[in-house]
């Protein structure tokens, strides 16, 4: 699953959350189950590149400090396991989460799982709802 996928998916379970500790456990779970879609990765330059800007849109959108970017965080830590495994050469058979080893989830050519997990995320994030608890939250901490 694409980084940044992750990502927003996590975002957008951290909102429904009541803590950023919860949000980030939730993120970190919801790793597992999107891993297990069919999916298709990139190249890490190119990973790296779009979790940048999708970090960035859920820290500027929802706030940094927010359920939001918790949920985030949590969604993509997992995945540091992979990037120290490729710089050490460490094989996948001998990474810890389960759906690390090996190839995780069913391969496909294309992005539309992804793409239509994306955009339902951001539906979430980005919603009249969302706006409204996001000036609460922000009004309330003032």
């Amino acid at each position: 699953m694409i980084a940044a996928v992750h990502a927003l998916t996590g975002a957008a379970l951290g909102g429904l959350c009541q803590s950023r500790g919860q949000a980030a456990a939730l993120g970190a779970i919801s790793h597992l189950a999107a891993d297990a879609l069919p999916h298709r990765d990139l190249k890490v330059s190119e990973e790296a590149v779009l979790l940048g800007a999708a970090l960035g849109m859920i820290g500027v959108t929802q706030g940094w400090g927010s359920r939001e970017f918790a949920g985030a965080v949590g969604a993509v830590l997992p995945d540091v396991e992979n990037v120290v495994a490729r710089a050490l050469d460490i094989p996948q058979s001998r990474l810890l989460l389960p759906t690390h080893r090996g190839y995780h989830g069913r391969r496909t050519s294309g992005f539309r799982g992804q793409l239509a997990l994306a955009l339902a995320s951001l539906a979430v994030l980005l919603g009249p709802r969302s706006r409204c608890a996001n000036k609460r939250e922000r009004g309330n901490s003032s």
